[in-house]
């Protein structure tokens, strides 16, 4: 039977309504995204900038990574929004950028020495290719080494782990789960495969989460373009936006031990101590070598820089990791050529659910947190 205004619960519009905000800030594709970024920015008259990344594109579009700037042009404080530091992880990043921009920045008044910094799509290769990895197949968040770290080295069982994932004939669904896998759990314990898998390597560039043998184009683009946004900055509040790891739907503020307890302490502070997780090494909630938050407190020396990432849990671990290998097999096979394979719809769906209650909550959330870091930063009453 029809539904009448007369029998529709206003609740349930609501909802409905809600649901369907949430998924139309997702775009189709990294360049849909990337035109509605840069039409939103421009709309509020915010400075624009694009850092192009020189790599194969799907339809030879340019790729960049592309920073929005409100307030002021060397801010004091500043509050920082960043997104496609993995390329299949962007398309929530990116819709919570846009969500900010058309939902909430234009209502918020800037103390005069404050900006915000919103950089999209950091793997923009990624990004437009549904990869996680960049073009030399380097995951960025293991690529931002500090000036005295070697691009070099693996964990002990890297060697070990890469040859029970290698492809097998016939080939299965799910080849990562192989008895030779299931071996290597048992025989090393559990906790071996975080020690090994997430953390980061430099000797196998065919191989998950390489690192890479040098500096990326990334690296070397936000190297030298950020210090001319941030370079006077005393005070910023960092959120970069990651989707994959945790329970379904529900954020968690990674904050690593390396960048101090002090760090930790004010993300728990204003955020909320049960949002924070304090990431030590060779746990189920890593931490990584060349993450990008201890290379921005590098780069800015003399600023508090306060980085968090903004995690949101998607599907089980076993699916993620399953989901990453069998993309990167048929990757080594096909090249870009897998751009429309199953095992790239999978991985798009793993890190970037259809999902309207999973878009939903995890954008409410991430506009709740970003309006709470702003009213740590500037003592007003900043909304969602």
């Amino acid at each position: 039977m029809n539904e009448t205004a007369a029998h529709v619960d206003p609740h349930v519009v609501a909802l409905r309504e809600e649901l369907l905000a949430a998924t139309g800030y997702y775009s189709a594709n990294y360049f849909e995204a990337r035109r509605r970024f840069l039409r939103a920015a421009g709309r509020l008259k915010l400075a624009r900038h694009a850092l192009q990344i020189h790599a194969p594109s799907p339809n030879d579009e340019p790729l960049t990574i592309d920073i929005a700037v409100a307030g002021a042009a060397n801010p004091t404080t500043a509050l920082v929004l960043s997104s496609g530091v993995h390329g299949v992880e962007a398309p929530f990043g990116s819709a919570v950028q846009l969500a900010f921009m058309e939902q909430t920045l234009s209502g918020w008044q800037l103390p005069a020495e404050a900006a915000v910094v919103l950089i999209h799509a950091i793997n923009p290769f990624g990004y437009a290719w549904r990869r996680r990895f960049n073009e030399n197949n380097v995951d960025l968040n293991r690529n931002f080494l500090l000036a005295n770290e070697a691009y070099a080295g693996a964990p002990p069982l890297a060697g070990r782990f890469r040859n029970a994932m290698k492809l097998s004939r016939p080939r299965a669904r799910f080849g990562f789960w192989s008895a030779r896998m299931v071996m290597l759990a048992l025989q090393h314990g559990p906790s071996s495969i975080w020690e090994t898998l997430p953390v980061g390597q430099y000797d196998y560039p065919d191989w998950l989460f390489f690192g890479g043998a040098g500096p990326s184009q990334s690296v070397h683009s936000l190297q030298n373009f950020l210090p001319t946004v941030l370079g006077e900055a005393d005070d910023v509040a960092h959120l970069d936006f990651h989707t994959g790891l945790g329970h379904w739907a529900k954020g968690e503020l990674l904050v690593s031990e390396s960048e101090g307890l002090e760090n930790c302490d004010w993300w728990r502070d204003h955020l909320g101590a049960d949002n924070v997780t304090q990431v030590k090494s060779f746990t189920k909630s890593y931490e990584v070598r060349g993450g990008f938050g201890p290379w921005l407190r590098a780069l800015f020396p003399n600023c508090d820089y306060r980085y968090a990432t903004a995690e949101f849990g998607t599907y089980s671990a076993i699916r993620v990791i399953s989901a990453l290998a069998e993309e990167s097999r048929w990757h080594s096979e096909l090249g870009t050529n897998s751009i429309g394979h199953e095992s790239r719809r999978r991985l798009a769906e793993t890190f970037a659910p259809q999902s309207r209650s999973w878009r939903t909550k995890t954008l409410k959330t991430a506009l709740e947190w970003t309006a709470q870091a702003a009213r740590a930063l500037w003592k007003r009453d900043y909304a969602a």
